[in-house]
């Protein structure tokens, strides 16, 4: 049987709607594909960009693994997905990641007839007034929010939006937390993250292996 031939990656010029999925990704897993692909389809995106941060402003206290590490995770992650790139548009310039400035540099890149949209979980969210610049970033982009079980459609954190979408996501109940634990104990992560970053992560040893008594 004729194998069916793979679709094209959408063309800068193609794209009409941008998904910007940013995160630490420390390191990127499954649960991070489901809910990107479950946003994607739900609002009709052309393309999801996964952007990891470089320095984290929500986390001081937390030490992540390398931005270069996590970096490749990602491109490994989403390289056999059309509507999916990496961007190291964070980790390039090093420092704390602000999202305002993120969409800026992106929305001088693809004009502004592009329409945007941030993907994010309901915790984040909640969180947008205590971002850098909210009402910039609000009138930038659409939030597509992966709703959990919880949460209803009225919970509004009083952010004037240009436009938000509630997307039912399926529960997935994997966390990069978790699984940084289980590579500390010496605990298989199989299935928890695509192959090839399972692959990378033993080749490259971005995270502590448990201690030999």
């Amino acid at each position: 049987m004729q194998s069916k031939a793979r679709r094209k990656p959408p063309q800068a010029n193609d794209i009409k709607r941008l998904g910007l999925f940013g995160g630490t990704f420390d390191p990127i897993h499954c649960g991070h594909l489901i809910c990107a692909e479950q946003l994607r389809e739900a609002i009709g995106l052309d393309l999801v960009m996964f952007i990891p941060s470089s320095s984290p402003p929500h986390k001081p206290e937390y030490t992540a693994a390398s931005a270069s590490h996590r970096l490749e995770m990602v491109r490994l992650a989403v390289a056999d997905y059309d509507h999916f790139t990496a961007s190291n548009i964070e980790v390039r310039k090093g420092g704390v990641s602000y999202t305002v400035d993120t969409v800026r540099e992106i929305r001088n890149r693809y004009g502004k007839d592009v329409e945007f949209w941030l993907l994010m979980g309901m915790d984040a969210y909640l969180d947008l007034p205590n971002w850098k610049e909210p009402d910039v970033v609000a009138a930038e982009c659409s939030f597509g929010i992966a709703r959990r079980p919880g949460y209803v459609n009225s919970i509004d954190p009083g952010q004037a939006t240009a436009g938000k979408q509630f997307v039912d996501i399926t529960l997935v109940e994997i966390s990069s937390t978790g699984i940084r634990e289980r590579l500390s104990e010496g605990r298989s992560i199989r299935f928890l993250v695509p192959g090839s970053v399972e692959r990378y992560i033993e080749q490259h040893k971005p995270y502590p292996s448990a201690s030999k008594d």
